[in-house]
């Protein structure tokens, strides 16, 4: 991530809607519904704000990868795991 992320840097992330719905209210100015996503499964995060730590983030990232994840059919899952080994 950048040391200095430009005001309109955002990031656009998957999680569960109960745990959504808990993170726009507990971050109102940081993190609101899904920018052009479903707003009941994304979340958008502001990146220029200092009200979220980055180990924060990199959890949500880690969330949401294991969510698109588990939603692939199984060819695209084998395609990753090869390109990953």
């Amino acid at each position: 991530m950048s040391p200095q992320p430009e005001e309109t840097a955002f990031l656009t992330l998957k999680n569960l809607p109960e745990v959504n719905e808990t993170l726009r209210e507990q971050f109102p100015d940081v993190i609101i519904p899904g920018y052009y996503a479903n707003k009941t499964h994304w979340n958008t995060i502001k990146l220029a704000s200092d009200a979220l730590m980055e180990e924060n983030i990199e959890q949500m990232i880690l969330v949401s990868y294991d969510l698109v994840k588990q939603k692939l059919t199984k060819k695209q899952k084998s395609e990753l795991e090869n390109s990953e080994s």
